[in-house]
């Protein structure tokens, strides 16, 4: 099998599931007739020889045999469909228009509004042609004709756009006005052919392709506003009217459909404003609550001035449901074990993993410790190809970066979806990413990040014999603190960068009754995402002021779609991190990692119980990502930002390469770092009791959990992380700390 090849490629409708609940599993066999399924609990999806072996166990259900296979194709790229209806035959002649920004237009052929069809030859639409100028094409049902104003748009540019077609005359005019300014170019021409009649769907963004394989082409890269289809051919004059007031006397009794994006920013409906109920859908999530034609930048919310976002952003690589159909569904058995399981499937030398969790019945605990499984930053790195698409930042010393066949696979099949790291093909970042497709990077044996070094810990927590159960971030949102109660504590993964209002509200509601948190990772309670209610698998995240990011939102573009909550880094928001977990995100490197230096706050009695029979001043000088325990991305103390003041700072790495850099949301000016010798990268191994009887141990690394494989498990890092569970799982309350002394060593 060749590099990059996948000739399977699955995803499941959810990521976790309760007893008693079916998950359905979508499948794509490329190639092979045929694949073999099971079903297993996955305990370490590391292959790393050095560390844990790889251990899949085999859970016997139904789905276990030989199934026939087949092939499925992704259609990207978001549009809007507007029903089938007799109004779109336009007998008397009609008027196709809208605002666009196109982003893209030398790109090739582009729909914007209407009903051609590219296999059938019928319907006419309003397009971006070859040359990237405004035009139109008609079918009569045994062939298109494609004409053009032929003046090419500028990219990012704003234009009114219309398609004026006269029966009588058989001549249609095309209008390009650009808004700012310059040119105007009105090119009537002869209509060579009659456009059949159609009464299919009416498309903005695309075009139909009725070929029975694909659902939509020609997908259009900018912003589309106001899409006005009038029943007669307007004039230059009335095409404006019609855009501005389209319940105007002299257009209200022609206008057959008037489209108002402004509205329902939220939702996923394109309402029309003309009266005749002609209201349609939104497809693969464009981005919308962007800035529009008219913005006059008086207001940066579009909460505030909804007409001032009345436009959407379509791009030909979203993606929200890869849409095929079931191969398979599984109820999880009453009495089915907490954990992480996967659908695994071979065919050949060929291997796929769709993994999810089963969580507890609701209101069940099963165990005292809970693993917190961070699926909203799966989600967010969902199919990240920024490694590889921007050579600036492509890093090969460490597993975790280095370029890997299905990134070779996702290089040529762009339809298989983005992460918010990564841009569109027209240069806008991805604001939206969604689990309803395969996630390549979601997989066991791949790269050191995510669901595989997150499963370092529950393989640790297996050979410990700590019994867990395992709760995703979908069930802290939509439960909030109700999911966690009950656990004596909490252990997060190693990078839960991504969460919501209600999520962070979750974990601060079950600490402040007496819960524990491990915080095993870095980076973490970083960025504010949504979710967007009715669309399940679907976040939200604006790249806003501040943050180590790939880009940056737009200017008026900070506010989030899905709930017109303010994005960007919950720092930004007043919730640091360090309030929290008592630390928060500083460094980021990818050079090495290296090691922890105990601290003088490591004596201080309350620290005791996490040292227990470690005597080493070093801590972590070891590991399977970069060689030791710290390193990845790095969280520090301060008390200027939220940790608590008797929090202990009871380790402090040290002896970084040159590769380790502060977080730019630390800097107010350009810095030089000799050496990763900088004051402020470091991560803080940090702990600190809360009142009630609860208490937060932070390792301040991404890279920490790394380091609980090597040597079988028997190391000073396991040793400490024993200590810390044993002791967090003890019903005795963590009293205390005396508010009035100082401790040992502040935490900053």
């Amino acid at each position: 099998m060749a590099i990059g090849d996948r000739p399977l490629n699955a995803y499941s409708d959810r990521l976790s599931v309760r007893p008693g609940e079916t998950i359905r599993f979508h499948v794509s066999c490329d190639g092979p007739d045929a694949y073999e399924a099971r079903l297993v609990r996955l305990i370490c999806a590391d292959d790393d020889p050095r560390g844990a072996p790889f251990q899949a166990e085999a859970v016997a259900s139904p789905l276990d045999g030989r199934h026939p296979g087949a092939a499925r194709a992704i259609h990207a790229g978001s549009h809007a469909v507007v029903p089938a209806s007799p109004a779109w035959r336009f007998g008397r002649g009609f008027t196709l228009q809208a605002l666009a920004m196109p982003t893209t237009p030398g790109k090739g052929r582009q729909g914007i509004v209407g009903t051609w069809s590219e296999s059938a030859h019928t319907g006419v639409s309003l397009v971006v042609g070859d040359d990237g100028a405004a035009g139109l094409v008609a079918g009569d049902g045994a062939a298109s004709v494609w004409i053009t104003a032929g003046a090419p748009m500028a990219a990012r540019a704003w234009y009114r756009l219309a398609a004026c077609v006269d029966a009588a005359n058989g001549t249609v005019t095309l209008i390009q006005e650009p808004l700012a300014g310059g040119r105007r170019v009105e090119r009537t021409a002869d209509l060579p052919l009659d456009p059949a009649a159609c009464e299919g769907p009416l498309l903005m963004a695309a075009w139909r392709r009725d070929d029975g394989g694909g659902r939509h082409a020609g997908c259009f890269n900018g912003r589309l506003e106001a899409p006005r289809v009038a029943s007669r051919a307007l004039d230059a004059a009335e095409v404006a009217l019609a855009e501005a007031d389209p319940g105007a006397d002299a257009v209200r009794d022609t206008i057959v459909a008037a489209w108002d994006f402004a509205q329902d920013i939220p939702g996923d409906t394109v309402t029309d404003v003309s009266g005749n109920g002609r209201h349609g859908a939104l497809a693969h999530l464009p981005q919308r609550g962007v800035r529009g034609a008219r913005w006059s930048g008086r207001e940066m919310c579009w909460r505030h001035a909804p007409g001032d976002y009345g436009a959407i952003h379509f791009h030909d690589d979203d993606v929200y449901d890869a849409g095929w159909e079931p191969s398979h569904a599984w109820t999880a058995p009453e009495g089915a074990r907490s954990a992480i399981y996967a659908l695994h499937l071979t065919a050949g030398d060929a291997e796929e993993f769709a993994p999810f969790a089963v969580v507890p019945p609701r209101g069940e605990r099963r165990a005292g410790l809970c693993f917190l499984m961070p699926t909203a930053t799966y989600m967010a790195y969902a199919n990240s190809g920024r490694h590889f698409r921007d050579d600036a930042v492509e890093m090969k010393r460490f597993r975790a970066t280095v370029m890997t066949p299905s990134d070779c696979f996702l290089r040529a099949h762009p339809e298989y979806g983005l992460s918010t790291y990564d841009r569109h093909s027209d240069g806008s970042g991805v604001s939206l990413s969604s689990r309803l497709r395969p996630i390549l990077n979601m997989r066991p044996r791949g790269r050191v990040w995510g669901l595989v070094a997150d499963t370092h810990i529950t393989a640790w927590l297996e050979h410990e014999g700590f019994a867990y159960d395992v709760v995703t971030d979908e069930e802290l949102h939509a439960e909030g603190a109700a999911a966690l109660d009950g656990y004596a504590a909490v252990v997060t993964g190693t990078h839960p960068e991504y969460h919501t209002a209600g999520m962070l509200d979750a974990l601060r509601s079950y600490l402040g009754r007496g819960g524990r948190m491990i915080y095993t990772g870095a980076n973490g309670f970083y960025w504010r995402i949504a979710y967007r209610p009715g669309s399940p698998g679907a976040i939200e995240c604006r790249k806003t002021e501040g943050g180590t990011r790939s880009w940056v939102s737009e200017a008026g573009e900070s506010w989030m779609s899905f709930t017109g909550e303010y994005g960007g880094l919950w720092r930004r928001c007043g919730r640091t991190p360090q309030a929290l977990a008592g630390v928060g995100f500083t460094a980021q490197g990818f050079d090495r990692s290296s090691f922890y230096r105990r601290t003088e706050a490591s004596r201080d009695p309350r620290a005791a119980f996490i040292f227990e029979g470690i005597d080493d001043e070093i801590v972590g000088d070891f590991g399977l990502v970069g060689g030791g325990a710290a390193g990845l991305e790095l969280d520090r103390a301060d008390v200027a930002l939220g940790t608590p003041r008797h929090a202990l700072v009871v380790a402090r790495s040290e002896d970084h390469g040159a590769g380790m850099l502060v977080a730019l949301e630390e800097l107010t000016s350009n810095q030089p770092v000799a050496d990763g010798d900088h004051p402020l990268a470091r991560a803080d191994m940090t702990f600190f009791e809360i009142d009630g009887g609860g208490a937060v141990f932070s390792t301040g690394s991404i890279a920490f959990a790394g380091a609980l494989p090597v040597n079988g498990f028997d190391n000073n890092v396991a040793r400490l992380m024993r200590n810390v569970v044993r002791r967090f799982l003890d019903p005795e309350p963590f009293e205390g700390y005396d508010a009035s002394r100082p401790p040992a060593r502040p935490a900053a």
